[in-house]
C-alpha cells in the first residue's frame, strides 16, 4: 500500500481515535444539574456533540472529573401524532477543558414530554 493513499491516511486517523463511537455534532439546547440536595446547580447549555457513549457540550463553569451531571434534552423529533420526546441521560465528566465539558453517558432513556396544551373545563369537556 501506498504510504500516502488515502486508505492509509484512514486507517491512520482511525488508530489515534479513542472514541467507540461516532460523535454527530447537534445544536441543540440542553439542561443539566450537578450536585444534590442543598449544593445542586441547574445550568443551560448547548450540546456541541452527541453519540452513544458519550456527550459535549458548553456548560457555565468548569466541571470537575467525576462530577456526576444529569442532563434533559428537547428532542428535535416527534412520535407519531406530534408527540414530543426529551432524551433524559447521567453521566460522569471525563473531561472538562475551560467549559466545554465532555461527558461519558451511563444511563438514557426517551421520555414523553408535556406539551403546552391545556385540558378544556370538565364543563365544556362534555358539552356537544
Amino acid at each position: 500500500m501506498e504510504r500516502g493513499s488515502a486508505r492509509g491516511l484512514l486507517l491512520k486517523d482511525k488508530s489515534t481515535e479513542r472514541r467507540g463511537s461516532i460523535r454527530f455534532p447537534l445544536i441543540l439546547d440542553l439542561h443539566y444539574v450537578v450536585g444534590q440536595g442543598a449544593s445542586r446547580e441547574k445550568g443551560l447549555s448547548r450540546i456541541i456533540e452527541l453519540s452513544s457513549e458519550g456527550l459535549s457540550f458548553a456548560a457555565e463553569r468548569p466541571l470537575p472529573i467525576g462530577q456526576k451531571v444529569d442532563v434533559s434534552i428537547d428532542w428535535p423529533v416527534s412520535l407519531d401524532q406530534g408527540v414530543a420526546l426529551q432524551l433524559s441521560m447521567s453521566g460522569w465528566v471525563v473531561r472538562s477543558n475551560g467549559s466545554v465539558v465532555a461527558l461519558r453517558i451511563g444511563r438514557y432513556e426517551f421520555r414523553t414530554r408535556r406539551s403546552g396544551v391545556k385540558a378544556a373545563p370538565p364543563d365544556e369537556a362534555g358539552s356537544s
